[in-house]
């Protein structure tokens, strides 16, 4: 399986070698007039796209085929098989191809290829300069990555097991293996890692087809149409990816948050907010010719930093749970695909600006074109503020935080009202005018969304003095880490007015997307429309607006979610008699022992559990009489038989408004146990609002001839 993998992966980085230059030649020849050689040279880079495909295929298919057959001849399915009896194990057979640095890289190049293979296929009658250009840069993305596995061996996933691993019978010697990371063994973790790599994947396209155009010299919105539907796919799969990453980290790791601003999470932020810069930058090349400089570099840049992820990720540059150990030949690889893509940008965008004049001018921030503006330029500056923070441990002393290790809090200093600040944007502009608003217009059409938020965000205030204050009040009461936590983030009033911005962004945010979103199904039962059939016909007819403001409005919903679960969460550790009937109280609720186990499983892995009743707790904190048991919760602790690695699996109950999360810790030195007790407010919102995002950009996604949603959303 080796020699078949290492031949198949040399001729992968041979044809796409093969393949970029003609794709090139193809360019060069039809600017010269020769048709025909052009045509020819076209149609065999093409071909040799294809063929690149298929060599990248069977790399990934021997792969999968090592993992699934339980074949250890190869070093990285020997390092990454999943060890346990779950019945989730033939998916997490599957997931092995990912699990580890060089399956990933593989994986994850394999992916560009398919998407090359998908913009050959659809130009495959026209293969115009644009396309080839854009196949050519996709190319030379592949060739390096290829060669980054090629070249290392901590990059490739067919190096042979040594032969003193395996028994005669081809299974691997007793202890010569850990196997996958017991955290991996999730279900999350089947589909996050693939979602996000598509996500990255895709991103190469936009990229591509922008230095393409800078190259061809067509600045036409041509390169932005044909690659904007590929922009969107690929923001689907990062948001999916970033959802799942945070489920999993909720419930896996044991800390009782979904985001703790680690170097590999930044990664994947980095690029989220650079796609929504994107997006919103096609939108206006597409729709009102505009933006160009905005869209070219939108798309660069957030090639640029899934690279600068993968760098992260690989080079050992900053340390993270999740990254890789470091290798010098992917930091030169991956460090150079980055110098190179900016170098290229700028070089070709001196070259072509005499050809970018745009009437492009900000006539007023107060205006759709103003709004969409400052919404790029907060997620560009916001993640070029992210990935300073991030690698700011390994910078020069003498720049600002160089050599300084950033704490979460920093992060969340900054991000919470820039988020704020944020929403409120998202809120505001749907009903301004393009260009310039006119005052009277946009009173008229703020009317009812107003209105409507100002009730929401009573409620939202309701909720905020009866339940957060005296959340955050008991915070800082009981001491220790958490409330000094609170304390860094400013004084007790600064901290409330950010909850208060927040939720009123919120607020307004949510109302005028159920605004514009009602008044769409009204339009569509003025024409005869049964309300039912009214919302079908909304989003078949009008998939890009209607899709957007369903996004808008889970965004709405989650930022609710992000402030009580990431401002407002109370925690302790509290230590339990073990033994059945005793008791402790936690953040309103009171946990009884009603059972303890201690054993092995057929790994021969150490399970310890304790099962917990749950009750509400008096105001005194103690067990009311006759209270009504909640439910049980079974929070335990694996130890891996092979790395003694303990993996601790939370256990959560989820209430409408908030989650309590128990986290079994092992034992005190005096036998008790030890567990971790976090209440986190509002966090279910965190999740609705994702999926409801995530529904809505794939309803914008439907390919479907869009029809306007408002007229008042093209007034000039």
């Amino acid at each position: 399986m080796s020699l078949i993998g290492n031949l198949l992966q040399d001729a992968a980085l041979i044809s796409t070698i093969a393949a970029f230059i003609p794709l090139f030649a193809s360019v060069a020849l039809a600017r010269r007039g020769r048709t025909a050689q052009a045509s020819t040279a076209a149609n065999v880079g093409f071909l040799l796209v294809f063929l690149n495909t298929l060599l990248l295929t069977l790399c990934v298919g021997l792969v999968l085929v090592c993992f699934l057959t339980e074949n250890m001849s190869l070093s990285y399915v020997a390092t990454n098989f999943p060890q346990t009896s779950s019945a989730l194990k033939p998916l997490y057979q599957v997931s092995g191809v990912w699990a580890g640095r060089q399956g990933s890289l593989l994986f994850w190049t394999w992916l560009i290829s398919l998407f090359a293979s998908g913009c050959a296929w659809r130009r495959l009658r026209q293969t115009d300069e644009l396309t080839c250009a854009a196949l050519g840069v996709m190319e030379i993305v592949i060739m390096l990555f290829c060669g980054a596995m090629v070249l290392s061996d901590a990059n490739n996933a067919f190096v042979a097991t040594p032969a003193s691993a395996l028994n005669a019978d081809g299974t691997l010697v007793a202890g010569m293996s850990t196997g996958m990371n017991p955290l991996l063994l999730h279900w999350a973790m089947v589909l996050h890692p693939p979602a996000t790599f598509i996500g990255y994947a895709g991103c190469t396209v936009p990229f591509a087809y922008a230095i393409a155009a800078l190259i061809t010299g067509d600045l036409s919105p041509r390169w932005v149409e044909h690659a904007d539907r590929i922009a969107v796919f690929s923001f689907i799969f990062l948001t999916i990816g970033m959802v799942l990453g945070a489920v999993w980290a909720y419930v896996v790791l044991g800390w009782g948050g979904f985001w703790a601003w680690d170097a590999v999470e930044n990664a994947s932020f980095m690029s989220w907010l650079t796609a929504i810069a994107m997006i919103h930058s096609f939108t206006l090349y597409r729709r009102r010719g505009v933006f160009k400089r905005w869209s070219l570099f939108a798309a660069t840049i957030t090639f640029i930093f899934v690279v600068l992820g993968t760098f992260i990720t690989r080079s050992g540059l900053v340390q993270s749970v999740h990254a890789f150990a470091e290798d010098p030949v992917s930091t030169y690889f991956f460090l150079g695909i980055m110098v190179a893509a900016a170098l290229a940008f700028l070089l070709l965008m001196l070259y072509r600006n005499a050809s970018l004049a745009e009437d492009d001018e900000i006539e007023s921030l107060a205006s759709k074109n103003g709004s969409y503006y400052l919404t790029d330029l907060i997620c560009i500056v916001g993640a070029c503020l992210v990935a300073y923070l991030t690698v700011s441990s390994s910078l020069p002393t003498w720049l600002p935080l160089g050599g300084q290790v950033v704490s979460a809090g920093v992060y969340n200093a900054v991000a919470r009202p820039a988020t704020a600040i944020f929403g409120l944007l998202m809120g505001v502009c749907p009903m301004l005018g393009w260009r310039k608003t006119d005052g009277a217009a946009f009173r008229r059409h703020m009317r009812v969304p107003a209105l409507i938020g100002l009730v929401v965000f009573a409620v939202l205030m309701g909720y905020f003095a009866l339940e957060l204050v005296p959340a955050y009040d008991a915070v800082m009461a009981a001491g220790g880490d958490p409330a000094a936590t609170l304390t860094e983030q400013g004084p007790r009033v600064y901290y409330f007015a950010v909850t208060v911005v927040s939720l009123a962004a919120a607020a307004l945010l949510l109302a005028s997307s159920a605004y514009l979103l009602g008044r769409g199904v009204r339009a569509r039962m003025s024409k005869g429309d049964a309300a039912p059939l009214a919302v079908i016909n909304l989003f078949r007819h009008s998939p890009a607006q209607a899709g957007g403001y369903l996004a808008h409005l889970g965004c709405a919903i989650a930022l609710v979610g992000l402030v009580g679960s990431g401002m407002y969460v109370q925690e302790q550790t509290v230590s339990v008699p073990a033994e059945v009937g005793a008791q402790a109280s936690s953040g309103g609720y009171v946990l009884t022992v009603t059972g303890i186990a201690d054993g092995f499983d057929e790994q021969d892995n150490r399970i310890m559990e304790v099962d917990l009743a749950v009750t509400p707790a008096a105001e005194d904190g103690t067990a009311s009489e006759g209270a009504t048991e909640l439910g049980v919760l079974t929070p335990s602790i694996e130890v891996s038989a092979s790395t003694q690695q303990q993996t601790l699996h939370a256990a959560v109950m989820s209430f409408p408004t908030e989650d309590l999360f128990v986290a079994f810790q092992g034992l005190n030195a005096d036998g008790s146990l030890s567990l971790s007790v976090k209440v986190n407010p509002l966090i279910m919102c965190n999740w609705v609002g994702g999926a409801i995002c995530i529904a809505g950009i794939v309803l914008a996604f439907l390919p479907r001839r869009a029809t306007p949603l408002l007229a008042a959303d093209d007034r000039g």
